[in-house]
C-alpha cells in the first residue's frame, strides 16, 4: 500500500498516487509504502526511480547495505525499536530519497512514523528539502531512544533494590528483558551513527540539515555513552544476584551438613550396637538397650551445643 503525502504550510495533506503527476516539483513529498505488491513496486520504480531492496539486504548488518548513494539518490537502511508486553522487535525502514520525494519502505507498522506524521501535523512543519524529513524522523527517534533509556535507567535502580528483598524467577526475567533491551538500543544507535556519518559528508544534503544531523550525531554518542554505563549497571546487578542466590544455596547446604554431622556420632553408636555378633558382651547385659539411646542422646546433645556456640546454627 502507497500513502502519498505532499508536504504544505500546515504539515502534510495525503493524496491519492493518482494526483502526483499534478503536483509541484517543487514541493515536498513523502511517499509511505507498507508491504508493496509487484505492481505498486513498478509504479515506484518508473515513476520515481525507485530501487528496491530485497528483503537479505533489510536485514544486512554491512554498510554498503545500509547506505547507499547514487548520483541522483540516497539510500539509507535504517532499524527501528519496537517494544511489546515480553519481546523487542527490530524492524527496518528503508528510506529513498531523490530530489524533493522521500520513499519509506517497511513491512509492518511503525508507531514512529505515525508519531512523526501527527507531530509534523500539529505543528504545521514545512520541509523546504526531502532530507530534511528524513532528518526530523531520525531526531524523533533520537528523542525516543532516550526517553527509552531514562525509563531503563529508572527500572534498573528499581531493580537493585529488589533483588535484596527477593531473588525470584520473574526477577531474573526482567534483568535478561532489561539487557537484551539495552544491547538493541546500543546496536541501533551504533547502526545510526554509521549511516549518519557517511549522510552529513554527502553534497546531495543541503547545510541547514547537516547542522541538525551534527547535533543528532553528538546525542547518538551521548546515549551510546549511557548504554555502555547501563550494560555495566545490569552486569553489576547480575553479580549481586547471583551472589545472593549463592549466599541462599550455602545456608541451605549448610543447614544439612550441620544436622548429618549432629547425628553421624549417634547413627555410629546405633550401627554398633546393631551388630548381631554371637560373643558381644553387650548383648546379654540388662541395661544395654537404655545405655545405647542415653549414649546417643547425649552425644547428639553435647555436639549440639558445641555447634550453637560455634554459631554454625
Amino acid at each position: 500500500m502507497i500513502t502519498l503525502y505532499v508536504n504544505i504550510n500546515r504539515g502534510f495533506e495525503e493524496k491519492p498516487i493518482d494526483e502526483f503527476g499534478q503536483i509541484g516539483r517543487d514541493t515536498v513529498v513523502w511517499m509511505d509504502v507498507l508491504d508493496p505488491t509487484d505492481e505498486e513496486i513498478e509504479w515506484l520504480k518508473s515513476t520515481v526511480g525507485f530501487i528496491m531492496p530485497s528483503k537479505e539486504v533489510l536485514g544486512d548488518i554491512e554498510i554498503s547495505s545500509k547506505y547507499i548513494e547514487t548520483e541522483d539518490s540516497i539510500s539509507a537502511n535504517m532499524s527501528f525499536v519496537i517494544q511489546r508486553k515480553e519481546e523487542i522487535i527490530v524492524e527496518p525502514v528503508f528510506f529513498f530519497i531523490k530530489k524533493k520525494i522521500i520513499v519509506s519502505l517497511r513491512y509492518m507498522d511503525i508507531p514512529l512514523l505515525k508519531f512523526f506524521l501527527s507531530r509534523a501535523n500539529s505543528q504545521k512543519m514545512y520541509f523546504q528539502f526531502a532530507e530534511s524529513v528524513f532528518g526530523e524522523i531520525l531526531n524523533l527517534e533520537v528523542d525516543r531512544i532516550g526517553d527509552r533509556l531514562e525509563i531503563l535507567g529508572r527500572r534498573i535502580r528499581n531493580l537493585r533494590k529488589e533483588i535484596f528483598m527477593e531473588q525470584s524467577e520473574e526477577i531474573i526475567k526482567d534483568i535478561a528483558y532489561y539487557d537484551e533491551l539495552n544491547i538493541t538500543l546500543r546496536e541501533t544507535i551504533n547502526e545510526k551513527i554509521r549511516i549518519l556519518t557517511h549522510f552529513i559528508k554527502s553534497p546531495k544534503v543541503n547545510a541547514k540539515t547537516k547542522r541538525e544531523l551534527k547535533i543528532v550525531m553528538d546525542d547518538l554518542h551521548t546515549l551510546l555513552d549511557y548504554t555502555s554505563f547501563y550494560m555495566e549497571k545490569i552486569d553489576s546487578i547480575q553479580n549481586s544476584l547471583l551472589g545472593l542466590i549463592t549466599i541462599r544455596q550455602n545456608e541451605a547446604v549448610k543447614v544439612f551438613t550441620v544436622i548429618a554431622t549432629i547425628f553421624l556420632p549417634a547413627t555410629l553408636i546405633a550401627s554398633i550396637f546393631g551388630m548381631n555378633f554371637k560373643y558381644m558382651p553387650e548383648l546379654s547385659w540388662k541395661y544395654g538397650y537404655p545405655y545405647s539411646l542415653f549414649l546417643m542422646a547425649g552425644v547428639t546433645l553435647a555436639l549440639l551445643y558445641w555447634v550453637r556456640k560455634k554459631g554454625w546454627l
